[in-house]
Protein backbone atom coordinates (compact mmCIF):
# COMPACT_ATOMS: atom_id res chain seq x y z
CA UNK A 1 0.00 0.00 0.00
CA UNK A 2 1.42 3.35 -1.03
CA UNK A 3 1.83 5.99 1.70
CA UNK A 4 3.13 8.85 -0.48
CA UNK A 5 0.08 10.96 0.37
CA UNK A 6 0.80 12.75 3.72
CA UNK A 7 -2.79 12.41 4.94
CA UNK A 8 -3.00 8.73 3.97
CA UNK A 9 0.40 8.10 5.53
CA UNK A 10 -0.64 9.68 8.82
CA UNK A 11 -3.90 7.70 8.84
CA UNK A 12 -1.85 4.55 8.19
CA UNK A 13 1.03 5.10 10.64
CA UNK A 14 -0.63 6.94 13.54
CA UNK A 15 -2.68 3.92 14.70
CA UNK A 16 0.43 1.74 14.50
CA UNK A 17 2.45 4.27 16.51
CA UNK A 18 -0.21 4.41 19.22
CA UNK A 19 -0.52 0.63 19.28
CA UNK A 20 3.26 0.19 19.61
CA UNK A 21 3.54 2.73 22.40
CA UNK A 22 0.54 1.25 24.22
CA UNK A 23 2.17 -2.20 23.93
CA UNK A 24 5.49 -0.83 25.19
CA UNK A 25 3.99 0.82 28.28
CA UNK A 26 1.63 -2.11 28.95
CA UNK A 27 4.69 -4.36 29.27
CA UNK A 28 5.77 -2.11 32.15
CA UNK A 29 2.25 -1.96 33.61
CA UNK A 30 2.26 1.82 33.13
CA UNK A 31 -0.79 3.85 32.03
CA UNK A 32 -0.91 5.21 28.49
CA UNK A 33 -3.74 7.24 26.91
CA UNK A 34 -4.16 8.22 23.27
CA UNK A 35 -6.10 11.01 21.55
CA UNK A 36 -6.41 13.06 24.72
CA UNK A 37 -8.68 16.08 24.26
CA UNK A 38 -7.51 19.44 25.54
CA UNK A 39 -9.97 22.23 26.25
CA UNK A 40 -13.12 22.45 24.11
CA UNK A 41 -11.16 23.24 20.98
CA UNK A 42 -10.83 20.52 18.30
CA UNK A 43 -7.30 19.71 19.45
CA UNK A 44 -6.01 16.41 20.79
CA UNK A 45 -2.65 15.20 22.04
CA UNK A 46 -1.45 12.05 20.32
CA UNK A 47 -0.76 10.47 23.70
CA UNK A 48 -0.54 11.25 27.40
CA UNK A 49 1.22 9.28 30.13
CA UNK A 50 0.14 10.14 33.68
CA UNK A 51 2.50 8.72 36.31
CA UNK A 52 1.18 9.77 39.70
CA UNK A 53 3.31 7.33 41.69
CA UNK A 54 7.05 7.80 42.21
CA UNK A 55 7.54 4.07 41.56
CA UNK A 56 5.89 4.44 38.14
CA UNK A 57 8.16 7.33 37.22
CA UNK A 58 11.22 5.39 38.37
CA UNK A 59 10.22 2.44 36.18
CA UNK A 60 9.75 4.70 33.15
CA UNK A 61 13.12 6.35 33.81
CA UNK A 62 14.94 3.03 34.08
CA UNK A 63 13.24 0.99 31.33
CA UNK A 64 12.33 3.43 28.54
CA UNK A 65 14.04 6.24 26.65
CA UNK A 66 11.93 8.69 28.65
CA UNK A 67 14.34 9.11 31.56
CA UNK A 68 13.00 12.59 32.29
CA UNK A 69 9.26 11.81 32.68
CA UNK A 70 7.34 13.68 35.37
CA UNK A 71 3.72 13.25 36.45
CA UNK A 72 2.04 14.44 33.22
CA UNK A 73 3.77 13.56 29.97
CA UNK A 74 2.55 14.63 26.53
CA UNK A 75 3.78 12.65 23.48
CA UNK A 76 3.35 13.75 19.86
CA UNK A 77 4.28 11.80 16.72
CA UNK A 78 5.43 13.22 13.37
CA UNK A 79 5.83 10.65 10.59
CA UNK A 80 8.14 10.88 7.55
CA UNK A 81 5.22 12.09 5.40
CA UNK A 82 4.02 14.55 8.05
CA UNK A 83 7.22 16.32 9.14
CA UNK A 84 7.54 18.61 12.12
CA UNK A 85 7.42 22.26 11.04
CA UNK A 86 7.78 25.44 13.09
CA UNK A 87 4.03 26.00 12.86
CA UNK A 88 3.38 22.41 13.91
CA UNK A 89 5.76 22.84 16.82
CA UNK A 90 3.82 25.90 17.99
CA UNK A 91 0.53 23.99 17.77
CA UNK A 92 1.99 21.23 19.94
CA UNK A 93 3.13 23.79 22.51
CA UNK A 94 -0.32 25.35 22.39
CA UNK A 95 -1.89 22.02 23.34
CA UNK A 96 0.59 21.77 26.21
CA UNK A 97 -0.45 25.12 27.64
CA UNK A 98 -4.15 24.37 27.12
CA UNK A 99 -3.73 21.20 29.15
CA UNK A 100 -1.89 23.03 31.94
CA UNK A 101 -4.61 25.66 32.13
CA UNK A 102 -7.51 23.23 31.97
CA UNK A 103 -6.06 20.88 34.61
CA UNK A 104 -4.70 23.76 36.71
CA UNK A 105 -1.30 22.14 37.13
CA UNK A 106 2.23 23.53 37.24
CA UNK A 107 4.52 23.25 34.22
CA UNK A 108 7.08 21.74 36.60
CA UNK A 109 4.92 18.60 36.73
CA UNK A 110 4.71 18.14 32.95
CA UNK A 111 6.96 17.08 30.09
CA UNK A 112 6.48 17.37 26.32
CA UNK A 113 7.99 14.83 23.92
CA UNK A 114 7.98 14.94 20.12
CA UNK A 115 8.94 11.82 18.21
CA UNK A 116 9.98 12.72 14.66
CA UNK A 117 10.82 10.22 11.92
CA UNK A 118 13.42 12.56 10.40
CA UNK A 119 15.39 15.56 11.64
CA UNK A 120 13.25 18.75 11.59
CA UNK A 121 16.02 21.14 10.57
CA UNK A 122 13.87 24.28 10.53
CA UNK A 123 12.78 23.61 14.09
CA UNK A 124 16.23 22.69 15.41
CA UNK A 125 18.26 25.36 13.61
CA UNK A 126 15.82 28.16 12.79
CA UNK A 127 13.66 28.39 15.90
CA UNK A 128 12.77 31.76 17.48
CA UNK A 129 15.66 33.37 19.43
CA UNK A 130 14.13 32.36 22.76
CA UNK A 131 14.20 28.63 21.86
CA UNK A 132 17.56 26.86 21.76
CA UNK A 133 18.27 23.14 21.47
CA UNK A 134 20.93 21.04 23.15
CA UNK A 135 21.92 17.45 22.43
CA UNK A 136 20.99 15.00 25.18
CA UNK A 137 22.45 11.99 23.35
CA UNK A 138 22.35 10.45 19.89
CA UNK A 139 19.00 11.35 18.33
CA UNK A 140 17.74 13.12 21.48
CA UNK A 141 17.45 16.92 21.67
CA UNK A 142 16.07 19.15 24.42
CA UNK A 143 14.97 22.78 24.23
CA UNK A 144 16.36 25.17 26.80
CA UNK A 145 13.25 27.26 27.41
CA UNK A 146 11.45 27.35 30.77
CA UNK A 147 9.01 24.61 29.76
CA UNK A 148 11.39 22.33 27.76
CA UNK A 149 10.52 19.97 24.91
CA UNK A 150 12.30 16.66 24.34
CA UNK A 151 12.70 15.75 20.68
CA UNK A 152 13.64 12.26 19.46
CA UNK A 153 14.75 11.82 15.83
CA UNK A 154 14.13 8.18 14.89
CA UNK A 155 16.69 8.23 12.05
CA UNK A 156 19.50 9.08 14.48
CA UNK A 157 18.80 6.70 17.37
CA UNK A 158 21.11 3.85 18.34
CA UNK A 159 19.77 0.37 17.56
CA UNK A 160 19.17 -0.83 21.10
CA UNK A 161 16.14 -2.33 22.79
CA UNK A 162 14.93 0.80 24.60
CA UNK A 163 14.73 2.58 21.22
CA UNK A 164 12.78 -0.18 19.41
CA UNK A 165 9.35 1.54 19.73
CA UNK A 166 10.79 4.62 17.99
CA UNK A 167 13.08 2.92 15.45
CA UNK A 168 9.99 1.38 13.86
CA UNK A 169 9.17 4.81 12.45
CA UNK A 170 12.58 5.82 11.09
CA UNK A 171 12.28 7.60 7.74
CA UNK A 172 15.64 6.23 6.58
CA UNK A 173 15.17 2.88 4.83
CA UNK A 174 18.77 1.95 5.68
CA UNK A 175 18.20 2.61 9.40
CA UNK A 176 14.94 0.67 9.28
CA UNK A 177 16.67 -2.25 7.52
CA UNK A 178 19.41 -2.34 10.18
CA UNK A 179 16.73 -2.32 12.87
CA UNK A 180 14.85 -5.21 11.21
CA UNK A 181 18.07 -7.21 10.88
CA UNK A 182 18.58 -6.73 14.62
CA UNK A 183 15.11 -7.86 15.70
CA UNK A 184 15.15 -10.81 13.31
CA UNK A 185 18.49 -11.88 14.79
CA UNK A 186 16.83 -11.75 18.21
CA UNK A 187 13.72 -13.54 16.89
CA UNK A 188 11.71 -10.67 18.40
CA UNK A 189 8.27 -11.71 17.16
CA UNK A 190 6.39 -8.69 18.55
CA UNK A 191 8.53 -6.13 16.75
CA UNK A 192 8.81 -8.21 13.57
CA UNK A 193 5.00 -8.04 13.47
CA UNK A 194 5.01 -4.26 13.83
CA UNK A 195 7.82 -3.90 11.27
CA UNK A 196 5.75 -5.95 8.81
CA UNK A 197 2.95 -3.40 9.19
CA UNK A 198 5.12 -0.30 8.86
CA UNK A 199 7.44 -1.40 6.01
CA UNK A 200 6.22 -4.78 4.74
CA UNK A 201 8.52 -4.97 1.68
CA UNK A 202 11.75 -4.26 3.57
CA UNK A 203 10.76 -6.64 6.35
CA UNK A 204 9.98 -9.37 3.82
CA UNK A 205 13.32 -8.89 2.06
CA UNK A 206 15.34 -9.10 5.28
CA UNK A 207 13.41 -12.18 6.44
CA UNK A 208 14.06 -13.85 3.09
CA UNK A 209 17.78 -13.08 3.30
CA UNK A 210 17.81 -14.54 6.81
CA UNK A 211 16.09 -17.69 5.54
CA UNK A 212 12.97 -16.96 7.58
CA UNK A 213 10.35 -16.62 4.84
CA UNK A 214 7.95 -18.80 6.85
CA UNK A 215 8.12 -16.29 9.70
CA UNK A 216 7.09 -13.53 7.28
CA UNK A 217 4.13 -15.60 6.10
CA UNK A 218 3.08 -16.09 9.72
CA UNK A 219 3.30 -12.35 10.39
CA UNK A 220 1.36 -11.62 7.21
CA UNK A 221 -1.37 -14.01 8.27
CA UNK A 222 -1.44 -12.37 11.69
CA UNK A 223 -1.97 -8.98 10.03
CA UNK A 224 -4.73 -10.38 7.84
CA UNK A 225 -6.43 -12.00 10.85
CA UNK A 226 -6.38 -8.79 12.88
CA UNK A 227 -6.82 -6.15 10.16
CA UNK A 228 -8.19 -7.93 7.10
CA UNK A 229 -11.48 -6.03 6.94
CA UNK A 230 -9.81 -2.67 7.51
CA UNK A 231 -7.22 -3.39 4.82
CA UNK A 232 -9.92 -4.26 2.29
CA UNK A 233 -11.62 -0.93 2.92
CA UNK A 234 -8.43 0.87 1.91
CA UNK A 235 -8.10 -1.05 -1.37
CA UNK A 236 -9.72 -0.17 -4.67
CA UNK A 237 -11.99 -2.77 -6.32
CA UNK A 238 -9.27 -3.33 -8.92
CA UNK A 239 -6.70 -4.05 -6.19
CA UNK A 240 -9.07 -6.47 -4.45
CA UNK A 241 -9.57 -8.69 -7.50
CA UNK A 242 -6.08 -8.42 -9.00
CA UNK A 243 -4.76 -11.89 -9.82
CA UNK A 244 -8.13 -13.64 -9.51
CA UNK A 245 -9.58 -15.71 -12.33
CA UNK A 246 -13.04 -14.90 -13.69
CA UNK A 247 -14.42 -17.91 -11.81
CA UNK A 248 -12.86 -16.70 -8.55
CA UNK A 249 -14.27 -13.20 -9.08
CA UNK A 250 -17.77 -14.66 -9.45
CA UNK A 251 -17.52 -16.94 -6.42
CA UNK A 252 -20.62 -16.58 -4.24
CA UNK A 253 -22.79 -15.17 -7.01
CA UNK A 254 -25.61 -17.32 -8.41
CA UNK A 255 -27.79 -16.88 -11.50
CA UNK A 256 -30.55 -15.14 -9.54
CA UNK A 257 -28.04 -12.62 -8.15
CA UNK A 258 -26.86 -11.82 -11.66
CA UNK A 259 -30.38 -11.45 -12.99
CA UNK A 260 -31.26 -9.06 -10.16
CA UNK A 261 -28.48 -6.60 -11.07
CA UNK A 262 -29.60 -3.31 -12.59
CA UNK A 263 -28.05 -2.00 -15.80
CA UNK A 264 -25.45 0.12 -14.02
CA UNK A 265 -24.34 -2.77 -11.81
CA UNK A 266 -24.10 -5.08 -14.84
CA UNK A 267 -21.92 -2.54 -16.63
CA UNK A 268 -19.68 -2.25 -13.55
CA UNK A 269 -19.43 -6.02 -13.33
CA UNK A 270 -18.44 -6.30 -17.00
CA UNK A 271 -15.80 -3.63 -16.51
CA UNK A 272 -14.46 -5.38 -13.42
CA UNK A 273 -14.27 -8.70 -15.25
CA UNK A 274 -12.66 -7.03 -18.26
CA UNK A 275 -15.20 -8.74 -20.57
CA UNK A 276 -16.69 -7.14 -23.73
CA UNK A 277 -20.14 -5.65 -23.20
CA UNK A 278 -22.21 -7.75 -25.61
CA UNK A 279 -25.16 -5.41 -25.19
CA UNK A 280 -23.36 -2.88 -27.36
CA UNK A 281 -23.71 -4.97 -30.59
Amino acid sequence: MSTDNPIASREFLDPVFKEVMTFNFAQLALPFETQVEVSRLPRTMDALVVLEKATEREKAHAQTVFSYFRVYNQIEFKSKADPLTRDGYNLIRGRSYLYLGEKKISASLMTVTIISARQPRNVLYHSPPDVKWESEGKGHYKSTDIFPVNLFVCNELEIESKNYPLLLFAASKEKFRQFVEQIIGENNIAYIYYASRVEPQITKEVLQMAGKQNLYEKQLQRIVDSMGTDLLKKMTPEERVRGLTVAERLTGLNLEDLRALDAKSKAELLQLLKLPDETQD
